[in-house]
């Protein structure tokens, strides 16, 4: 036999056999990867456990009212959290305080409102009603004190346009 022909001889017996292969162990290695994930799915579920009512519930407007002082308290946590260090500031336990629970109690409503998708769900729209409403009047305050400088501004200068005025007219009427 020729080389040549030798090598195609050997090239269809190595695909022949390597068609051959997997055809016998093909149905072994799928029923040995189907049990193991049917295993892992059976092993995976897990009881979910959904947080019991707090002993003491906080109402959602209530807890509305907690969670924007919250919020708000965060965004000037990291607008000034220096400041706030320096000066001794600990905004949790003045929110604690304001409305006389613990953070323990604090905790324990999240928890329970986060795993209650209906009145978690109304509480977190009364919450974006509220920072909107404190938004729009930050706004405005802000609009009123740009105007206001603005006002300042136009008086000093009317009033420093008036000395120069009366620094030029003084001297020459006292000649």
């Amino acid at each position: 036999m020729t080389s040549t022909k030798k090598r195609i001889r050997s090239k269809n017996l190595f695909w022949s056999a390597l068609m051959e292969w997997p055809n016998k162990h093909l149905f072994v290695s799928l029923k040995f990867a189907l049990s193991i994930f049917l295993a892992l799915g059976l092993f995976a579920c897990q009881d979910v456990v959904r947080p019991a009512i707090p002993e003491q519930i906080i109402p959602e407007a209530k807890m509305a009212d907690l969670l924007v002082e919250a919020y708000i308290g965060n965004a000037a946590r990291s607008n000034n959290n220096r400041v706030l260090r320096m000066g001794g500031v600990q905004l949790d336990s003045i929110l604690y305080a304001k409305y006389e629970i613990d953070s323990l109690q604090f905790a324990q409503n999240t928890a329970y409102y986060a795993a209650q998708i209906d009145p978690y769900m109304r509480i977190l729209q009364q919450v974006e009603t509220k920072l909107s409403v404190v938004k729009k009047s930050l706004d405005s305050l802000a609009l009123i004190d740009a105007e206001q400088q603005k006002k300042d501004k136009e008086s000093f200068l009317d009033s420093a346009k008036t000395n120069v005025l009366n620094q030029k007219i003084i001297p020459a009427i006292s000649q």
